[in-house]
């Protein structure tokens, strides 16, 4: 049966973020939902198998059925396996359709793969965390960390009270589960590793250095990829690398929020912090994001639940409209839940931005999948607001339309500025990734997808963005840190990332970590390190360390493959 794949987000996928190795990320993100019809269809009940194929390849999945799915879709959790079938054309934005694409969808007696069993089918090599790995001379004793920044989802949540009993955190309070997944995981590793054959060989972090800075170094087209999952004294650091030896320097706004931000370069950005929102906001649309997901707290503490000094009786006091595909876990939670056709939010954007205007007549009787009388009765809720906030996520940009899907939310709320007041904020996924647009910009002029190559900056995704780097098998040599490509990026990317010079700096071990040459493991930041970070909001935090080890930092790490590099190009 032919379908549309849409991937996103979920609660069970998001809590194992920090736990790839485990037999528990594979199983949440190797599951398909099927709107029940569907997979009767079909010919498969839950818990069966059936085999995904799509341009790019095929995998295995396990079926959930789920009415909240539409008929002609099929969901997927975010993850390898998702990725195993998308294909990496980007269409000059430098982020794939990651919904949108077309697949077949047929039942199969073939078992499920891990996630590992899918790296090595590319070319990578498993690697186990020995057990019972402790940091080196982490902090002994029983101690209590008041205020803690978590650092896992664009919130930043600065309210988390961890409890720490010899370097390891023992209990979150006030954390959601995707941030305690993250605090408690035990994916770190201490030493550094390299592949050598079909095995993995400790190292020490002289050699792993100055290996790194030889590959760098030496390196034609290299490309520095990830970084919103660290400090941004860190990716100052990159920058530095960068442009001292030509490489292309890009983050995860590149897949992600990129196209929001080739809008935002088109039209402006109407934003605001979160704290005026809390205060203020009495109208919430989510337009193609599920916080419930992603950022679990995002509306207890800023949004739909939280009160503040003009919305002080909490939920009561808002209206909450949620616009999605399919009726999402925080759909469930809206006044009014909106189910726009996959690719037809633009659509959509302009018959509400019409109405807004009062060109009520121009409107037909369905647009998007969406009646007349929805448009209009969502059009007069948001004339009616005294101030209205839009979130919009990747649901947007990661399908048809991306960044003109953005620009058109943009032009509705000018449109609703010439009556009320109005903002939008893009829901950020990384920690720090909206620092990674900011440093970025400070230090090169541009916020993602920048290449040092020609001795001056130059900026054009589509061309300069990881992916299309990777998919035109460009890049001879990649750094992966703060982000895990192998579990994010699409499949021949991933392929290509087994042929080359591959180095991950990160605390834990990744689906990356299969197909490097090297990983360097670092201090955490929020754990056992400490950095500047953005929230979502551009407002910057102080990320402060919980306790201390002899991890070196990712700061340290880069600065010694700094010096390195420049000894090197000096001839030294």
């Amino acid at each position: 049966m032919k379908l549309m794949m849409s991937s996103g987000r979920t609660h069970e996928q998001g809590a194992q973020l920090y736990n790839k190795d485990t037999k528990q990320y594979s199983i949440e993100t190797s599951y398909c939902f099927l709107n029940p019809m569907d997979a009767m269809e079909i010919g498969v009940e839950e818990s069966e198998h059936v085999l995904i194929t799509s341009s790019a390849g095929s995998t295995v999945f396990s079926v959930r059925e789920s009415s909240e799915t539409p008929k002609g879709v099929v969901f997927i959790p975010c993850g390898p396996f998702a990725n195993f079938i998308l294909h990496d054309i980007t269409h000059s934005t430098g982020a794939p359709d990651f919904k949108g694409m077309a697949v077949d969808v047929e039942p199969t007696d073939l078992p499920l793969k891990s996630a590992w069993d899918l790296m090595e089918e590319l070319g990578g090599l498993r690697y186990e965390v020995p057990e019972g790995i402790k940091l080196p001379n982490a902090e002994q004793g029983e101690k209590i960390v008041k205020d803690a920044i978590c650092p896992l989802c664009g919130c930043l949540c600065d309210d988390l009270e961890l409890h720490i009993k010899d370097g390891v955190v023992t209990d979150v309070i006030n954390g959601c589960t995707l941030g305690a997944g993250k605090f408690s995981s035990k994916g770190r590793m201490i030493t550094p590793v390299e592949r050598e054959g079909d095995k993995w060989v400790e190292t020490d972090f002289d050699k792993a250095v100055r290996k790194a800075a030889e590959m760098f170094a030496n390196a034609k087209r290299p490309l520095f990829y990830g970084w919103s999952g660290t400090s941004t004294e860190a990716m100052h650091i990159g920058l530095e690398i960068a442009e001292e030896i030509g490489a292309v320097m890009d983050n995860c706004s590149s897949e992600c929020h990129g196209p929001t931000i080739m809008a935002v370069q088109e039209v402006g950005h109407p934003g605001c912090t979160l704290g005026q929102i809390k205060n203020r906001a009495d109208v919430i649309v989510y337009w193609g994001c599920n916080p419930i997901a992603a950022h679990p707290r995002h509306l207890s503490r800023y949004s739909t639940y939280s009160t503040g000094a003009f919305r002080d009786e909490g939920r009561s006091d808002r209206t909450v409209i949620v616009v999605d595909i399919r009726e999402s876990d925080t759909a469930k939670l809206a006044d009014i839940f909106v189910q726009v056709k996959p690719g037809g939010d633009y659509a959509l954007f302009n018959a509400i931005r019409a109405v807004v205007r009062g060109e009520r007549d121009v409107i037909p009787d369905t647009v998007a999948g969406v009646e007349r009388n929805v448009i209009f009765k969502v059009a007069d809720v948001l004339l009616s607001a005294k101030f209205g906030s839009f979130f919009t996520g990747i649901g947007l940009t990661q399908s048809r339309g991306k960044y003109k899907n953005v620009r058109a939310g943009i032009e509705l709320v000018d449109e609703l500025n010439r009556h009320t007041k109005y903002t939008l904020t893009p829901l950020r996924g990384h920690w720090n990734v909206d620092g990674t647009n900011q440093m970025f910009s400070l230090e090169a002029g541009y916020p993602y997808a920048v290449d040092y190559s020609r001795g001056i900056v130059h900026y054009n995704p589509g061309e300069t963005s990881g992916v299309d780097i990777l998919a035109k098998h460009e890049a001879d040599a990649v750094l992966i840190i703060g982000t895990d490509l192998g579990a994010h990026f699409p499949r021949e990317t991933v392929a290509h990332l087994a042929k080359i010079n591959t180095v991950v700096i990160d605390p834990f071990i990744s689906l990356s970590t299969a197909v490097a040459k090297l990983h360097i493991p670092v201090a955490s930041v929020g754990l056992d390190a400490e950095g500047t970070a953005y929230r979502l909001d551009g407002v910057p935090l102080h990320v402060k360390k919980a306790f201390k080890s002899d991890m070196p930092s990712d700061v340290e790490i880069l600065q010694r493959i700094l010096d390195e590099v420049r000894k090197i190009k000096s001839g030294n």
